[in-house]
Parts: structure tokens; C-alpha cells; sequence
């Protein structure tokens, strides 16, 4: 009767541990899509901050550029030279470009 129940024993322990090894696995896979879920989501996460962070300071610009064309006439004539703009009084040179054969 004790060999019996020795075997008993032995075979409990042994389904017992493949049961917990099979819910083990079970879990992993059950888990892993979800991860690799949320690993996409924080690398999106992470690019659009990345935007937002890019946006933000081309507005702290473009918002300092308006203060100045308010308030620095200077820097509106500046900016009136670059876009081509003169006054009456000036004159404007356009020298054609080089080009590299002579």
C-alpha cells in the first residue's frame, strides 16, 4: 500500500508541476502581445512629445517675431530687405547668378 501511494505522490507532484509550468507559459503568452502593445504606444508617445516640443518652440519663435515687428522697426526693415522690398529712396541690385564654366 506505501509503494502505491508513493507512486500516487510522485505522479500528484509531477501533474502538479506541469500544471504550473503550463499556466506559467499561459500567462507569458497571454502577456506578450499586451507588451509589445504598450512598448508601440510609449514609442508613439515619445514622438509625438518629441512634436509638440518642436511646435512649441517654433511658436515661442514666430510669437517673438511678432513682438519685434511691433515693436523694432529695425527689424521690419531687415525683413522687408530679405523678401525684397526697398524703400523709395533705395536701389536695388540683382546680380544673376555664376555659373562655374568659364
Amino acid at each position: 500500500m506505501q509503494q502505491t501511494e508513493k507512486y500516487w505522490n510522485l505522479i500528484n507532484r509531477i501533474v502538479l508541476g506541469a500544471v504550473v509550468v503550463m499556466a506559467g507559459v499561459g500567462v507569458v503568452l497571454a502577456f506578450t502581445p499586451k507588451v509589445k502593445q504598450l512598448q508601440s504606444y510609449q514609442e508613439t508617445s515619445d514622438k509625438l512629445q518629441q512634436r509638440i516640443e518642436i511646435t512649441v518652440s517654433a511658436e515661442k519663435e514666430l510669437k517673438e517675431k511678432q513682438r519685434r515687428f511691433f515693436s523694432d522697426p529695425e527689424f521690419v526693415e531687415k525683413v522687408a530687405h530679405e523678401v525684397g522690398y526697398a524703400r523709395g529712396s533705395e536701389t536695388i541690385f540683382h546680380f544673376p547668378e555664376e555659373s562655374g564654366g568659364y
